[in-house]
């Protein structure tokens, strides 16, 4: 089923509510414009009078028969010169007001894509992982730097100057009947005609400019996904492969783009050939009245002048009809963008919580991706405050999924999550996430320093506390061995960082949020022995009276579990402490023998056929 079209009119209607902080400074535009307009009814007249009373021998118009009176201006030369000032001094006007229309037009319109950029971070953070993950990095990239900028290039690039095309149009009308009716007349025959081509074109191109966007995003999503793993590219030398996949995507996204500039360009020729015809219309309708003498030369310039002013706009606009047909579905994508409902939003009567003592109660939760893609089936289980559980399994059979429930990345199918008898959903997800500490399977950094990164974990930290952090991860001396210690730059994803100190950074990060939640994804997987050992130190004076949920695939951390839970095909099958489950579950035993043996846990080794699932 094909989706349905967001309406122009209602497009146009929300974008103008970005308008709306700046009311003062589009009235002042708005009165720029107008200015300006006039300025532009003015500038003709000079070359009139020129043309008309000072190289001619027309009359003067009665209208400035008082001016010159009080000037003095009885001679042509005097009033050769006073019009040559007058021309000068509208030009030097116009071009003053130009300036602030310029500005203004600019300040304004960059003020609002911020504002439009903003409200698209912000709710692009609120979308649920589900979300990212099917509609990719690159695409939310292309929202923001690209999309966004719609609201400028259809308010005050495409609205105002319509606006004022129209207004300087009805301006002329008025003026241009005083001169000469039937040239009036004349100057709108093309108006109907060129409406038409508007509206039938628009259409089509709006459709085509919409699939063009489509591809032009996925280009980035191509490009983030290359670059965002250019190590594994380099490492399976991959280049020449992901450069065809480039030319692929670019060459169908470039000829879709040549298709719709072809649209433009032939729209553009009928605008010009309409606007072009108006005025040799007018042109030879005018000059047929100055031949009869009805008409000065002075007065056809006037004509000439004001059809420029007001074909020239509409004439650009009908050049630039792609672009604003493009941010027409730029704003449509960002429209449906901020429209859509975070899976894991605030419940109505949801709380904030204190200081949670960590009791957590998993209640025949069950969750799939899909109907067709059970993950986790009749979860149950407990965790009382202070205790460590570990979570083992082989690779694929949920535990990730599992703990992601804990702090709401997703929401469970049916059933419920609960920390102190508190269903997950009834908390307000803020407070909820202020309570939980995650250290994931790969470490993530950002491109700040070790400090700025450690401290993410609490934004108001003292430099002591971020130490003290530091040292309990095992990280306080190689970070000191950094170039400017605490404030080394880290580079793209802490490339500068070993995969262990890289993890070590992340772990001392979530030492410092200090919640009563720990959620430690295989938090050791990239740190030798030595190193894993002493972190677990550390950890454990942290774990006290601090509830820890680890996903387990080191015998360190499944020999230190209060509480080991054994997940296969998204069921627990298992739970228990370790001498009880080696005695009784077939599995785990399998499982903590194969990594006794350096195994990892892709897969059996014994030709046992054990049931898992893929999670996202």
């Amino acid at each position: 089923m094909q989706k349905k079209r967001l309406g122009t009119r209602r497009v146009l209607g929300w974008l103008l509510r970005y308008g709306k902080p700046y009311r003062g400074l589009l009235i002042v535009f708005i009165v720029i414009s107008i200015v300006e307009i006039f300025i532009g009814l003015l500038a003709p007249w000079a070359m009139k009078i020129l043309v008309d009373n000072v190289l001619g021998s027309e009359p003067v118009p009665v209208w400035l028969v008082s001016t010159i009176n009080a000037f003095s201006l009885e001679s042509k030369f005097s009033l050769l010169v006073a019009v040559c000032l007058a021309g000068l001094l509208i030009g030097l006007a116009s071009e003053i007001v130009s300036l602030l229309h310029t500005q203004l037009q600019v300040g304004i319109g960059q003020r609002m894509v911020l504002d439009m950029q903003r409200d698209l971070f912000e709710h692009l953070q609120k979308l649920s992982l589900r979300y990212h993950q099917q509609s990719g990095t690159g695409d939310a990239i292309y929202r923001i730097d690209a999309d966004a900028y719609c609201v400028n290039n259809i308010i005050l690039s495409g609205i105002f100057p319509l606006m004022s095309s129209l207004l300087t149009l009805a301006l002329m009308f008025v003026i241009l009947f005083q001169i000469e009716w039937s040239l009036a007349l004349l100057s709108l025959i093309v108006m109907p005609p060129l409406f038409l081509t508007i509206n039938r074109y628009s259409e089509r191109l709006s459709e085509r400019t919409e699939k063009v966007k489509e591809m032009e995003s996925g280009i980035f999503n191509l490009v983030h996904e290359v670059f965002s793993s250019i190590k594994l590219v380099k490492a399976f030398s991959r280049e020449h492969y992901e450069r065809e996949r480039f030319l692929e995507q670019g060459t169908k996204t470039m000829k879709a783009r040549l298709r719709v500039t072809f649209q433009e360009s032939l729209f553009s020729f009928i605008v010009s050939a309409l606007t072009y015809t108006g005025t040799a219309i007018v042109l030879a309708v005018g000059g047929w009245h100055v031949l009869r003498g009805t008409l000065t030369i002075g007065d056809l310039l006037v004509v000439i002048a004001y059809l420029g002013s007001v074909y020239g706009p509409l004439a650009s606009i009908s050049h630039t009809v792609g672009n604003l047909q493009g941010s027409l579905t730029s704003a449509r994508r960002v429209y449906e963008t901020l429209n859509l409902q975070p899976e894991t939003g605030d419940a109505a009567n949801a709380v904030e919580v204190g200081k949670l003592r960590g009791h957590l109660k998993f209640e025949n939760v069950n969750f799939a991706y899909t109907e067709e893609r059970p993950v986790l089936r009749n979860i149950n289980f407990e965790v009382e405050p202070g205790e460590m559980v570990a979570v083992v399994g082989l690779t694929g059979a949920g535990k990730s999924t599992l703990v992601s429930l804990i702090p709401r990345f997703y929401d469970s199918t049916s059933g419920r999550v609960t920390i102190d008898g508190v269903d997950v959903r009834n908390i307000k997800l803020k407070s909820l996430r202020e309570s939980i500490s995650v250290v994931t399977q790969e470490p993530i950094l950002f491109s700040s320093s070790v400090g700025e990164n450690i401290r993410y974990g609490k934004l108001n930290a003292a430099q002591a506390e971020i130490i003290k952090a530091a040292e309990a991860a095992q990280a306080h001396d190689f970070i000191l061995e950094m170039p400017e210690g605490y404030d080394t730059l880290l580079g793209d994803s802490g490339s500068q960082l070993s995969g262990g100190e890289r993890q070590r950074v992340s772990i001392a990060r979530a030492l410092l949020k200090d919640a009563p939640i720990l959620i430690l994804d295989e938090p050791t997987s990239s740190l030798d022995s030595r190193s894993e050992s002493r972190i677990f130190t550390a950890l454990r004076h942290l774990m006290k009276d601090r509830t820890t949920i680890v996903i387990a695939h080191r015998l360190s951390t499944i020999r230190d579990a209060d509480k080991i839970i054994v997940i296969d095909g998204g069921q627990i099958v298992g739970e228990g402490k370790h001498a009880e489950l080696m005695r009784e579950n077939e599995l785990y035993r399998e499982l903590y023998e194969r990594l006794l043996q350096g195994f990892g846990l892709d897969a059996p080794t014994n030709g046992k056929i054990l049931t898992t699932v893929e999670t996202n």
